[in-house]
């Protein structure tokens, strides 16, 4: 058992995330119901999208097969905390 990634790790995200959190006002809530076509355009860019360029980019530049498999995970996986971590840093919207 590894206590960096078993242990600090997902105390240090969950951590992060609150924080992240924190900064959220009624607001911002309210602006996703009023206007959920950003909320959909950048799911749908996330989830649909990001995931067939990866695939038609593997495709077009043929790759290792583990390669192939790797670009396609980090495609299909939503961008987590890090990215929101990012974002906030460069005094993004949240």
């Amino acid at each position: 058992m590894n206590i960096v990634t078993d242990v600090i790790l997902p105390l240090a995200l969950a951590f992060i995330m609150f924080v992240l959190g924190l900064g959220l006002t009624g607001a911002d809530f309210l602006r996703v119901v009023k206007q959920p076509r950003d909320f959909f355009v950048g799911s749908f860019s996330q989830i649909i999208l990001l995931p067939i360029i990866a695939f038609l980019l593997i495709k077009i530049w043929p790759v290792a097969p583990e390669l192939a498999i790797g670009v396609m995970i980090i495609a299909a996986a939503p961008g987590g905390v890090t990215s929101n971590l990012l974002t906030s840093f460069a005094k993004g919207d949240v």
